[in-house]
């Protein structure tokens, strides 16, 4: 449950940035419907820029909106599913546009709804698709020759054609339950009473845009045609009641919305994206407050979002029940300022002092809502940033961008040793692979350690030189989360070869001592049979590592100290920790080659064994360093006399031998330093 809850977690974080990130195409719509209104109304004429051009521009933006859409929200779930971004993107928009246009053409107003409800649903549903498809045990085109990105185009070609086809098949399974609940539930809508019924239209509205949907536009389409035009008092429809006295500002009150920030919340962030939003809600266009903030997925403002349009209804139908007034029978554009609006549509002046007396209620109902979520964002904003949704290089880009707010950006702008390992680390593909663990006594492979590899375009991995540089620079979380999430993702191929097998991750001290990324191993792995591997001089790195290793361990995840007796150990700090297994240092090992080295090996070997520990010998090379550590009575024995680090498809196949006999092997030295 907790792993279903996660994976819910991180797709709303995905197309919560999605939605994000079509922030400026919706600043640019706004403002040329900005543009186009004030042309029309002061009659200005301008030669380069007619009417009917700006309206062409209009119908072509309405249509590419959607599609803007599906684009964006296909690349940020293919990064959180670790699908190639053009693989992904392609197989997303094919189905979208397939779904939605294939029976219709682009300018049929039913069809144009239906992409706003498709831009969403096509690529999550089909990407979901492709995801499992992928799993599908078909026979894979491995690098060899042939460049990653072409073995990984050719490998994704079967699961691809999978994925759209059956997706395809479910739109048409949706789409067919959405007409079946339509023609069951509009029936009972008409006869609610008139007021019910709006106040229903508006809560159901405000829920669609809550998933980044146009939810007026979505709203009209499960109501008769007729809704907007009965009558609600003296010749006023319900379309010029919205518009006069609900939609104040936008969809959900924004403009009340854009005036909470700025006089309540202390966030800039928030308080710059209210000020860019101000004017636009001005003209009721409410994209901006609600793609920019974002209103999209925020569980802290849904409340008052849909609270406030009904409250307007109520406090406008009851003032005009009680004051009489004749709106004019055409309707002014919806597009019509604020309070200039309502005056040409009654002529009268106290519809304005309304207007006005509604925003104040409105700003004020949001102010709680918005002082809790400025709050929040302090500390909230920036890990879940980090936490969820994108691999190691697009994390990276994103982190590079925010100098201003970010230390570690300007850490990177700085450093031209970062800039280097950034700019290696986009030009190749990382890896994580993995070495094995035998046990000392039976010979059988227990475990592995996943190590970060990254595969350069000469056709050859190599060691993650680099990473020392990141960390320095900040990146050491991001570097974690990035194999976490490969680990989790390959933990069932080797458990399927080996369903005894543990999978050591090497944490960096700056990922133990944050909280908020500790939360996150803690929902992710909690019953996997993952170790966590703390390198032991880090433990003294800050204060907050000790209770945080508490922490996992009190979750029933296993704790491993890496690199024990690399420096100034200190067992009685080992002594109050809940720890599993020490690994020693390779040092240690190298030491043993003599004497006293060796008694100490044997002597550490036997305390830590009298303090309840497992003792793990990492670096065993020779047949010579075998021997010692299994005369020590080492508990698990790491290093390449056994295997080197190695790729998920080969350590399957190692993980399903029944023993790593040593017995009769020769003795196979090896020249280079262990990278393990």
């Amino acid at each position: 449950m907790k792993s279903l809850f996660h994976q819910a977690e991180s797709i709303r974080f995905s197309l919560q940035e999605a939605f994000i990130a079509l922030l400026p195409f919706v600043v640019l719509m706004s403002a040329i419907r900005l543009v186009d209104f004030g042309l029309i109304y002061s009659g200005i004429q301008i030669p380069f820029l007619t009417l009917d051009t700006l309206a062409a521009i209009g119908r072509m933006l309405d249509t590419a909106v959607p599609v803007m859409l599906a684009i964006s929200v296909s690349f940020h779930l293919s990064i959180l599913f670790g699908i190639d971004r053009v693989t992904g993107a392609g197989l997303a928009l094919a189905v979208f546009l397939f779904d939605t246009y294939g029976t219709a053409p682009v300018d049929d107003a039913a069809a144009a709804s239906l992409a706003s409800v498709n831009a969403v649903v096509a690529p999550l549903l089909s990407l979901l698709i492709l995801r499992l498809a992928n799993r599908i045990p078909l026979p894979r085109v491995t690098y060899g020759a042939l460049s990653y990105n072409l073995a990984n185009a050719l490998n994704m070609l079967v699961p691809a054609v999978l994925a759209f086809l059956s997706a395809l098949v479910l739109m048409k399974v949706l789409h067919m339950a959405g007409d079946a609940a339509y023609a069951l539930c509009a029936p009972l809508f008409l006869d609610l009473g008139q007021q019910a019924s709006l106040a229903l239209f508006l809560i159901g509205s405000q829920l669609i845009w809550f998933f980044g949907l146009h939810g007026t536009n979505l709203a009209y389409l499960a109501v008769d045609p007729s809704f907007g035009t009965l009558g609600v008092a003296n010749g006023m429809t319900r379309d010029m009641f919205m518009t006069s006295f609900v939609n104040l500002g936008g969809s959900g009150g924004t403009i009340c919305l854009a005036l909470a920030v700025l006089v309540f919340a202390r966030n800039q962030h928030m308080r710059t994206i209210a000020l860019i939003a101000l004017p636009f809600t001005v003209f009721n266009i409410s994209e901006v407050l609600v793609f920019g903030l974002p209103l999209v997925f925020n569980l802290r403002l849904l409340l008052p979002f849909v609270l406030v349009p009904v409250v307007f209804q109520v406090v406008a139908t009851t003032v005009i029940s009680h004051i009489g007034f004749v709106a004019f029978a055409e309707e002014v554009p919806w597009i019509a300022p604020i309070f200039l609006n309502v005056f040409l549509q009654t002529g009268q002046a106290w519809t304005v002092l309304l207007q006005a007396g509604l925003v104040i209620i409105g700003t004020a109902i949001y102010a709680p809502f918005v002082i809790r979520y400025a709050e929040s964002r302090g500390t909230v904003s920036d890990s879940s940033f980090l936490s969820e949704g994108a691999d190691f290089d697009d994390r990276i880009r994103h982190q590079h961008g925010r100098a201003v707010q970010d230390v570690q950006s300007m850490l990177l702008r700085n450093s031209e040793a970062t800039r280097q390992a950034v700019d290696f680390v986009r030009e190749n593909q990382l890896s994580v692979h993995y070495q094995p663990k035998i046990d000392g006594h039976t010979g059988r492979c227990i475990g592995f350690e996943a190590l970060l590899r990254v595969w350069v375009q000469d056709n050859h991995y190599v060691g993650p030189y680099f990473l020392e540089t990141l960390e320095n620079a900040g990146f050491a979380q991001l570097i974690d989360r990035w194999v976490c999430r490969q680990v989790l993702q390959d933990l069932p191929s080797i458990q399927a070869a080996n369903p005894g097998v543990i999978l050591g991750v090497n944490l960096h001290p700056d990922t133990i001592a944050d909280r908020n990324t500790v939360n996150w191993l803690i929902e992710t792995f909690a019953g996997t049979p993952v170790c966590f591997e703390i390198i032991e001089h880090g433990l003294r790195s800050d204060p907050e590592i000790p209770a945080n290793i508490g922490r996992l361990a009190a979750s029933g995840l296993s704790i491993a100290i890496d690199d024990f007796g690399a420096g100034y150990s200190n067992l009685n700090l080992l002594a109050g920790l809940p720890v599993d297994t020490i690994k020693f240092d390779r040092t240690l090992l190298l030491n043993a080659s003599e004497d006293r080295g060796r008694i100490v090996y044997g002597r550490l070997t036997s305390l830590c064994h009298d303090l309840g520990y497992r003792v793990m010998a990492e670096g065993v090379e020779t047949r010579a360093q075998l021997r010692i550590v299994r005369d020590c009575g080492v508990d698990v024995i790491q290093g390449w006399y056994f295997a080197k680090a190695m790729p998920l498809e080969e350590a399957i196949s190692y993980a399903s031998r029944p023993r790593q006999d040593d017995i009769g092997l020769e003795d196979r030295d090896v020249s280079a330093r262990s990278a393990s």
